[in-house]
């Protein structure tokens, strides 16, 4: 009985060392393909770095979880759109007036264009650079903006040469035709150029990973 007990131990322990070393091999490392963009790299104290070279160099890093045949990963940046914070005014105005004011602690205002979109409509082409105002002829229910950094200087070198827009939160105005509106955005800097996981799912097939990105798989295989 004795001996039973212990082969059960011993199959058990086995089972877990089994498994314990299936996902290393499965998992730990670089995963990239050729012509393919995405890399991701995954270590053995359960965090990853990515990266993808797709138009703008962008990259992320966290943590990531095996269950079952996927990998689920979470970057250590969970916020993707910038905070926005407004005050109403009432006016007696024809039209009503947007203030937009930028609230960047420790870089040009200059560096940001906001492309604002009112009612879900985009609004014009080309806003001035940092904080600036416009009208609108109609009552703004929504609105929200896509920022693009662009440097108007450039400074230093390094991966990042462009940076893929970022948009603001939505806020839900229902303003009357005549109000004046004071728009804060606060510029959360990292954000260009980072990619926000939230429970990215990864699945693994046969030693290699599948990464879905734009609607399209990318098959990554472990590099040597």
């Amino acid at each position: 009985m004795i001996m039973k007990n212990n082969y059960i131990v011993f199959i058990g322990v086995l089972s877990i060392l089994f498994n314990s070393c299936s996902d290393t091999i499965l998992i730990n490392g670089t995963y990239s393909k050729k012509h393919s963009p995405y890399v991701l790299t995954f270590s053995k104290d359960s965090t990853f770095r990515y990266e993808s070279r797709k138009g703008c160099y962008t990259e992320s890093s966290g943590t990531w979880k095996k269950t079952g045949n996927a990998i689920y990963l979470n970057s250590i940046e969970q916020v993707d759109k910038m905070p926005v914070e407004y005050t109403k005014i009432k006016g007696n105005k024809k039209n009503t007036i947007i203030n937009v004011k930028l609230n960047v602690p420790d870089k040009p205002q200059r560096d940001y264009i906001c492309f604002p979109y009112v009612n879900g409509e985009f609004v014009f082409m080309y806003p001035e650079r940092g904080s600036y105002s416009f009208e609108s002829e109609v009552p703004i229910d929504s609105i929200c903006f896509l920022i693009a950094k662009k440097p108007f200087v450039l400074r230093g070198t390094g991966n990042k040469g462009c940076y893929d827009d970022v948009w603001t939160e939505s806020i839900y105005l229902y303003s009357l035709v005549g109000e004046s509106i004071d728009i804060t955005i606060n510029i959360i800097d990292s954000l260009f150029g980072y990619k926000v996981f939230k429970n990215k799912k990864i699945e693994i097939k046969n030693g290699k990973i599948i990464f879905k990105a734009e609607n399209k798989k990318h098959i990554l295989s472990l590099k040597e």
